[in-house]
């Protein structure tokens, strides 16, 4: 009995660390019909599935984009992973499977829901109707985003924003002149990109300037405000990627996630409240406010909405000023080009390169064939498209900075490609409401730093995964006039 008992643990061993029998040839399996069981991917326990890797600390979750590209490069274009209870989670890497996933969606794509997010607005219901737009699916998200993104996601509106989004880019490159120190360094420059996302973000929403670039002005209200964000981003990833005891006992990320979600409504309720007959103007305010929906929903909304923008437009600010300031020849080229869209080159550049969000989540909706194998309808799939960017079959040169790519007879190739790959704000109808606002002012904000400053770097900067990618640490840059 002892000796069956140990041959069983042997084969079960072997079986959970990938070994095949020689008789299991390459040519055999290959044979066969592939389903999801077949598909490649890290050697899974069970219960625990994939997720013991982070347990013993071989990988880190402030680390996941790492994680990925190494995935991708020892397994290849598909890879297996497994969540708690063994359920399957794939990673696609080629454009043709990215393409087929992005395509097979219906009128309400599915995403996984942030689980943390929904307990924690399921427990407060005299603040919160739903899950709000992240979090619900089909009907209700349809008519949510309908009813709260129109004049978010207008053009018209955008376009109207513009000559505010000019004067309060004179203001930022006047407080990084004042904030520098003699040899034009700036040492902690997320926090002013987080006053000015703060700043940008509140004016196009709440219809009104606030004063959180104003040099002598002390602004706790600014700085709480974007530290919280960051500490509410951070606790989500810890409670989406990690082991969910959170939905049994307290946890400190749960704890995390709750502290920063009351902090942030009351923050933003505090500006909501003050709003005065600017706001009222405010196309995005009054569009909001008549909505047919609950008005806790609308509330939510612009919370929602402003610690969006907070983060995704601090984030995506420093990442576009560090790719230029690597490159010189670009800078040189921004105050030379008197169309502007040498400035929106970089900024595209720099979505590829550089993108917030490293990957997109769907439920497919519809049985698929990816990379060979039979995925069914109901799978979770990780379309890993900020990896797919940085891959020389799809871009020339794909791990350089080239602004270029995206002008004149490299254009079109350029832009064929990106449809499927350069996906900063998802992809499709649920896409991101912010893209079209965060697309229009980054590359003003370019092109009046780079007129009035030389910038340049003298270390590299390291990326942190806090559920979008974020610069790690302080950032620190040169700013230097221009003669």
């Amino acid at each position: 009995m002892l000796d069956i008992i140990t041959l069983i643990m042997v084969a079960i061993s072997l079986l959970l660390f990938g070994y095949r029998p020689p008789w299991c040839t390459k040519k055999f399996i290959d044979f066969k019909f592939k389903e999801v069981h077949d598909i490649p991917g890290p050697p899974a326990l069970p219960i625990l599935g994939t997720s013991w890797l982070f347990l013993v600390g071989r990988y880190q979750i402030s680390k996941l984009h790492e994680y990925y590209k190494e995935m991708r490069d020892k397994y290849g274009p598909i890879v297996k992973e497994e969540a708690l209870f063994n359920v399957p989670v794939l990673s696609v890497y080629s454009k043709a499977d990215l393409e087929k996933v992005f395509k097979s969606t219906g009128k309400y794509p599915m995403r996984p829901p942030t689980e943390a997010i929904a307990k924690y607005r399921r427990d407060h219901p005299e603040r919160y109707a739903s899950g709000g737009l992240i979090n619900e699916q089909g009907e209700k998200w349809h008519y949510l985003r309908t009813s709260l993104t129109t004049a978010l996601t207008s053009p018209k509106t955008i376009q109207n924003f513009l000559p505010e989004v000019e004067a309060i880019a004179d203001d930022w490159c006047h407080l990084l002149e004042t904030k520098r120190d003699p040899n034009g360094r700036i040492s902690n420059l997320e926090e002013l990109a987080g006053k000015l996302g703060l700043e940008v973000t509140c004016t196009l929403v709440l219809g009104r300037r606030m004063g959180f670039l104003i040099d002598d002005q002390v602004c706790p209200t600014a700085q709480k405000l974007s530290d919280t964000v960051k500490s509410n981003f951070a606790a989500c990833r810890d409670t989406y990627f990690g082991l969910p005891f959170w939905r049994w006992v307290p946890t400190k990320s749960y704890k995390r996630l709750c502290d920063s979600e009351k902090a942030i409504y009351e923050l933003a309720s505090e500006l909501i409240r003050t709003a005065d007959e600017s706001t009222r103007e405010s196309a995005v305010f009054q569009s909001v406010l008549k909505a047919n929906i609950d008005e806790r929903e609308k509330k939510s909304a612009i919370v929602d909405f402003l610690a969006a923008g907070i983060h995704t437009l601090k984030n995506s600010l420093l990442f576009l000023l560090y790719q230029v300031a690597l490159s010189p020849e670009s800078q040189e080229k921004i105050i030379t080009d008197d169309t502007n869209t040498f400035s929106k080159a970089c900024s595209m550049e720099t979505f590829r390169i550089s993108p917030t969000a490293h990957c997109v989540a769907r439920i497919t909706e519809c049985d698929l064939e990816l990379s060979g194998y039979h995925v069914p309808a109901g799978s979770v799939v990780l379309c890993q498209t900020a990896l797919a960017c940085k891959n020389d079959d799809y871009f020339k040169e794909a791990k350089k900075f080239r602004p270029e790519r995206w002008l004149d007879d490299e254009k079109n190739e350029t832009a064929a490609n990106a449809t499927y790959l350069v996906t900063p704000f998802g992809y499709g109808r649920r896409i991101c409401p912010g893209k079209r606002y965060i697309e229009q002012i980054l590359p003003i904000f370019l092109e009046k730093v780079v007129k009035k400053f030389k910038i340049h770097v003298d270390e590299p900067m390291e990326e942190e995964f806090e559920f979008l990618l974020s610069p790690k640490g302080n950032v620190s840059m040169y700013f230097n006039n221009r003669l």
